[in-house]
């Protein structure tokens, strides 16, 4: 770490990139954030629909050591996970080789570009991609983008992060849908909860994403960051209607996918070799899921307190 970073975060009014930006301020680290749907405190830019000249012109402004794309689309068709994860990502590349060809470029990616592995073994970044959904397709697009950049000379990394998990959750993730939905029915109903997935803590993904963009030496083109440890989501989501209190029950409908992920027949074991990450950067993760669970769950009782007062 040199202490002149400056580090544009893209995506930063997102579960992951909000993160990101609260980390940086914490390790006193200069940084911009950009999004494309909140206000204060970040700058407001579309990568997808936004003017090539306009984020030319933002780049120029702020000269980034480091640029984070934190950004992604989760739902929708396939146009609008195309435009969100690979447009946007050939956007901000083409701005970065015009106009900040020295910064280094981190691409948040996503286990869903691997797909499914065989139930017991752990997924290494030589693993095949074989993704199972336009989400998954759209978002090894988007890598792909970043990867041939760096053949090209960029300094450029793909972070595969696992399934996101943590305080302030989206709807989109599966344990955000529960504590959303938990006061409001005794009775859940989410698809099969067969699958075992490696679920990482949001703030531990946070510190992967700082420790690579302050890192000196030259990175590995992929590394993954998850826990290393295969989770049955049943059990899971089992535990977090525990830590609620509210005693509610979940109805499975089976062949029904989580929105941003696979469904447990097509992809039904994943878990994360972590060991090329833990060797270049001595990141491991460090928050267990049962703390990071009950933290889920605290934040969302805070939410809900404040929301009552606010409507009092």
């Amino acid at each position: 770490m040199t202490g002149s970073e400056r580090v544009m975060v893209f995506g930063a009014g997102g579960f992951l990139g909000a993160r990101i930006c609260a980390l940086l301020t914490e390790r006193g680290i200069e940084h911009r954030g950009m999004t494309r749907s909140t206000g204060e405190p970040h700058q407001r830019f579309d990568l997808a629909t936004g003017h090539c000249y306009a984020l030319d012109a933002l780049l120029s402004m702020y000269k980034p050591t480091v640029i984070v794309n934190a950004a992604a689309t989760t739902e929708g068709d396939p146009v609008a996970l195309t435009r969100g994860n690979v447009v946007a990502v050939e956007a901000l590349l083409s701005a970065m080789q015009r106009t900040a060809n020295n910064a280094r470029f981190v691409q948040i990616g996503s286990a869903a570009e691997y797909g499914a592995a065989p139930r017991g073994t752990s997924q290494d970044e030589q693993s095949e991609p074989r993704p199972e959904t336009a989400y998954g397709y759209t978002k090894l697009a988007g890598s792909e983008l970043v990867l041939r950049t760096r053949r090209n000379g960029a300094d450029a990394v793909v972070l595969r992060s696992f399934d996101l998990c943590g305080p302030g959750s989206p709807a989109s993730t599966l344990l955000g849908r529960v504590v959303r939905e938990v006061q409001a029915t005794d009775t859940l109903q989410l698809g099969s909860l067969d699958a075992w997935r490696d679920f990482v803590d949001v703030r531990d993904v946070a510190e992967a994403v700082v420790a690579v963009a302050v890192a000196d030496e030259q990175l590995p083109p992929v590394l993954n960051v998850g826990s290393g440890r295969a989770a049955r989501a049943r059990d899971v989501v089992q535990r977090l209607l525990e830590l609620s209190g509210t005693g509610a029950t979940v109805a499975e409908e089976t062949g029904r996918a989580r929105r941003a992920g696979s469904s447990a027949d097509a992809v039904p074991w994943q878990q994360a070799d972590t060991r090329l990450i833990e060797k270049t950067l001595g990141w491991s993760c460090r928050i267990p899921l049962d703390e990071s669970l009950a933290d889920t769950w605290a934040v969302r009782e805070q939410e809900l307190a404040t929301s009552q007062q606010a409507h009092a």
